[in-house]
């Protein structure tokens, strides 16, 4: 996409401006003549000392010679930057074509294609039941003209707007301005209008940060239109801006917008979107309302509708087409070049896909501007969406208002604006005091030309207001230290609560906004961000590091409650969990001994004691609770080792190492065990060759005759099998081993049976639960919590048939667990010492949820696992490759394309859905072929989610044929 288009003679040396020192803005001639001709009225030549001599792009340049970067674009009305060449074009050719330069409202074919592309850009919901009416060329003309529509449309007279509006300059629409400087001398403005709370999070007038100040000001709005005597009597409409501009760059959030809707319907009020400015994709959107999947009454349009000439429409619900002919006129209502730039942008910004480039380079933009905000003390806050964004600039001090929040500073706001000006960049400045440097580019700004945006920002910030100050950490204040730690006691606590109370707010705003199953974000630019952080030198406080871990970490994660995020044995996690999340956390015992966790030693017990006796290993059975499947299978392999050195020879490996015999040992597993049977061979020193693999049934599972055969070999070749993994939910295939035949050998055979139940293990509280018979003869057993239990990672369990097996990892420390010790202490029965209190997740949800609830779930997956199975089975542009034995479905793409293409565009379609963010998907390798992967680990995902991932799976994979020809 190019984003400069050169005009004859226009000095465009590169992309951006070419600074070496700062620009002379000292007033010349053309300056001096408009000073003396002009208004006082005048107003961005006081804060923008330029005259324009040529432009281009996004560059404009000045009659001195001096090249700019323009973030203004004309208050938002040039989308498409300056002198576009096919807006150029379609002027010339209008001019050619012999029509008028405006005709009234009379139609011409200019007209009917500009409202047919405007009604295409608009969304369906609203387009197919919408009318459009021509206003005089001023946005203001549009509001006035909804103002009339509504009153006479609902018969009432009274108008609700929001603190911090601006709807234009005219009687009605000063009237509904919330900036009282402006309107300070103006008499005789339209009455019976009445003021709505914004969301405003930095200065929320109920001192709530973030969604829950935003959701006061909803209920203050539903409970005065409930209230009969509120003194403000019903209005005809409530007119708002779904991002204010003028108002210091505040973007509604779509839940926000979505009650509004609510609440205007119940109460019969028509709905007034103003996206005169913030419309027409500068948001990321093609309007900022769509978000929140809404439609307003009215919708009022101007600025960049008429694609940089003037224009303004009214798009409205054909219910409320109340007008009688001539009862809003204005003489250029059809300007015909307005009609043909119009609809020549809009081409262009659908074809282009600007919208998409706003969304993305909005979110480049804003997060180089919050990088400057942590080496700066005087930004106060960075907000906005896409290509429309606001830095507030406050106190470098740190002083605060009364009402305690950051002190604005809008002499410093026009010098930051006059620094950046001198340097090459235009930017505008709004908002409460003045206080807010605002961001409005055209749609074709290029990354290059944003670098040169926040560079030249940073250096007017710095060369204004100057570095953040560093504050040398006292030697030892403990009144400092103190806000960092819980502490016991009456108000100890209360730091943590406020801590916690805005991480859920952080994250709950996250979920609610997350729309892919990752970003999107390039990972480069990712990791470049986060390689960003300085660790260093710039401590900030915690709620503003909250809030950044949202914006950059959160959101930028993969999401495993997505529909779409289906490719690892990652599950949504319970709540009841996390809520043991926060105990576990804040709590933080060390589950060694019974002097660091008191309640947490029985509770664990507890909860072992339960699972031995719902896996059915008797009364001897004991375990201890680990990271996950792979801790818990190295566990009960080391313990086969020691018992099996033990049996053979009394050798003692704890004191005395490995036997002289140890490279004779041998462990048996199938071809499709997990990596970890090898992996934990290597960490007890027998080495990966230890393990000897066995082959499996087309299903998967082990081949019971083959296992026979292959200790028999073993033992002919003098070799020592000592133990066999049993697998109860093979990776790819979900497989179950027949465990109640390989205890039948292992018994025969004097061997060690362990079963890796670490994905199948959950079985056990389903109807499917005989698919897990023979795992009560099990010698260990693996169970993974944060797999099928539902649980947060890490979290799993190694069980031990007979608990005296525990000795061979018994070591005692006399500071730790001293051979005198009444208490338990759990480090007796672990190869970790420091070890969390991940027992209470599995009690809470237990207490929450219950085996029976948790049972019925993955009966449910199983069953729907099936059902997705032979979706994709019927499918034309799919094969499956396996049937399912638990929950993955193993298949691939195939289109039309011929079997040696079908390896390279399926790894590309796994890869292209995953870094656009479309559908994070398994890949594996069934019989030599690549294939993709569905683990089904949701139980609230429906039928209808499939039939989504699989669409966009299908047009991923066009592209990636496209890509790889």
């Amino acid at each position: 996409m190019s984003n400069v288009f050169d005009l004859d003679e226009l000095k465009l040396a590169s992309n951006v401006p070419v600074v070496h020192d700062v620009y002379d803005l000292t007033p010349d001639e053309l300056l001096l003549s408009q000073e003396h001709y002009e208004s006082e009225v005048r107003s961005y030549p006081r804060r923008l000392p330029l005259a324009i001599a040529k432009a281009s792009g996004a560059l404009v340049e000045d009659s001195r010679g001096q090249l700019f970067l323009d973030c203004l674009a004309g208050a938002g009305t040039l989308a498409m930057g300056y002198n576009h060449p096919e807006i150029n074009q379609a002027i010339i050719d209008q001019l050619h074509a012999g029509l008028p330069y405006q005709t009234l409202d009379i139609t011409t074919p200019v007209k009917d294609k500009f409202i047919k592309e405007l009604m295409n850009f608009l969304p369906d919901e609203f387009a197919k039941n919408a009318r459009i009416q021509f206003c005089g060329p001023s946005g203001a003309d549009a509001v006035e003209a909804a103002i009339k529509l509504a009153k006479q449309t609902t018969g009432r007279n009274t108008m609700a707007a929001f603190h911090g509006a601006y709807h234009g300059m005219t009687n009605g629409t000063m009237a509904m301005m919330g900036n009282l400087n402006t309107k300070a001398r103006r008499q005789g403005l339209m009455a019976d209008v009445h003021f709505l709370p914004f969301p405003y999070s930095l200065r929320c007038p109920f001192g709530i940060h973030g969604d829950e100040g935003a959701k006061q000001t909803l209920r203050y709005i539903e409970r005065m239109l409930n209230d009969d005597e509120s003194g403000v009597q019903k209005p005809a409409a409530i007119i708002v801006e779904p991002v204010q501009g003028e108002g210091g760059v505040l973007p509604a959030p779509a839940f926000w917008l979505r009650e509004l809707r609510r609440i205007t319907h119940e109460h019969g009020i028509l709905l007034i979107f103003d996206e005169i400015q913030c419309g027409i994709g500068k948001t990321g959107s093609n309007f900022a309302f769509e978000e929140s999947g809404i439609t307003p009454d009215i919708l009022c349009l101007s600025k960049a509708v008429g694609g940089g000439l003037p224009m303004s429409v009214l798009i409205f619900d054909k219910s409320i087409d109340t007008w009688k002919p001539g009862e809003h006129t204005g003489t250029f209502r059809g300007n015909q070049l307005a009609m043909a730039t119009g609809a020549k942008a809009l081409e262009i910004i659908r074809r282009d896909n600007l919208v998409e480039h706003a969304q993305k380079a909005g979110q480049y933009l804003r997060e180089g501007l919050e990088r400057i905000a942590q080496y700066t003390d005087c930004i106060a806050e960075v907000r906005g969406k896409g290509l429309m964004l606001g830095i507030e600039i406050c106190k470098p001090d740190g002083s605060k208002n009364k009402f305690g929040e950051p002190e604005a500073d809008p002499e410093l706001t026009i010098a930051i604006q006059r620094a950046a000006l001198e340097r090459g960049l235009i930017i505008e400045k709004g908002g409460r005091q003045g206080s807010v440097l605002r961001f409005l580019p055209p749609l074709i700004i290029s990354y290059e030309q944003l670098d040169f945006a926040i560079d030249t920002m940073s250096k007017a910030i710095l060369a204004t207001a100057g570095p953040a100050q560093i504050k040398e950490p006292a030697v030892a204040d403990a009144a400092d230290w103190y806000q960092h730690f819980i502490h016991t006691g009456k108000g100890g606590a209360d730091e943590f609560e406020a801590a916690l109370n805005q991480t859920t707010r952080v994250l709950k705003h996250v979920f609610e906004n997350t729309e892919t199953p990752y970003s999107g974000m390039d990972p480069q630019q990712l990791k470049a961000m986060i390689n960003n952080i300085d660790l260093d030198n710039q401590q900030m406080p915690l709620d503003l590091v909250i809030e950044q871990t949202g914006e950059l970490i959160a959101k930028n994660s993969i999401m495993v409650q997505h529909p779409h995020c289906i490719a690892h044995l990652h599950t949504p996690p319970l709540l009841p969990a996390v809520a043991a999340e926060a105990f576990i956390a804040a709590l933080n015992q060390s589950m060694d001994s019974w002097d660091q966790a008191s309640a947490a030693t029985f509770v664990e017990q507890k909860v072992v004691d339960w699972l031995c006796e719902l896996y059915q290993l008797g009364n001897q059975a004991d375990g201890v609770f680990t990271s996950g499947g792979t801790q818990s299978n190295l566990m009960g392999l080391l313990l086969a080792r020691d018992w099996a050195a033990d049996t053979i020879s009394g050798h003692n490996i704890q004191k005395l190492g490995l036997p002289d015999y140890a490279g004779k040992l041998r462990i048996l597993c199938s071809k499709k065990s997990h990596f970890t049977v090898q992996k934990s061979a290597s960490l007890m020193g027998l080495g990966e060759n230890a393990v000897v693999t066995v082959d499996t049934n087309p299903d998967g599972t082990i081949k019971l005759a083959s296992l026979v055969n292959t200790i028999e070999t073993l033992k002919n070749e003098g070799l020592l099998p000592f133990a066999m993994v049993g697998t109860a939910g093979t990776t790819d295939h979900g497989a179950i081993d027949d465990l109640t035949g390989m205890a039948d050998v292992a018994k025969q055979h004097n061997l060690w049976l362990h079963v890796d139940g670490a994905y199948g293990g959950a079985l056990i509280l389903s109807r499917h639960k005989t698919r897990l018979h023979g795992i009560e003869k099990a010698d260990s057993v693996s169970v993974d919590f944060h797999k099928l239990f539902f649980q947060p990672i890490s979290c799993g369990a190694v069980l031990i048939k007979d608990k005296e097996n525990f000795k061979y990892l018994l070591h005692h420390a006399d500071y730790l667990n001293r051979e005198d010790d009444l208490l338990p202490n759990l480090v007796d029965k672990s190869i970790a010492t420091t070890k969390r209190f991940d027992a209470l997740k599995v009690l809470m949800t237990m207490q929450c949820v219950g085996p029976q609830a948790l049972g019925a779930m993955y009966d449910h997956l199983l069953n729907q696992t099936q059902l997705v199975a032979d979706m994709v089975n019927k499918s034309a542009e799919f094969e499956l490759l396996a049937d399912p034995a638990l929950s993955t479905v193993l298949f691939r793409y195939i289109g039309n394309n011929d079997e040696s293409a079908l390896d390279g565009i399926n790894k590309q379609l796994r890869i292209d859905a995953l870094v656009e963010g479309k559908a994070v998907l398994g890949e594996t390798v069934v019989e030599g072929n690549v294939a993709l992967k569905f683990t089904i680990l949701n139980p609230c995902l429906t039928l209808s989610d499939f039939e989504s991932l699989l669409k966009e799976i299908n047009q991923v994979a066009a592209q990636a044929e496209r890509k790889l020809g």
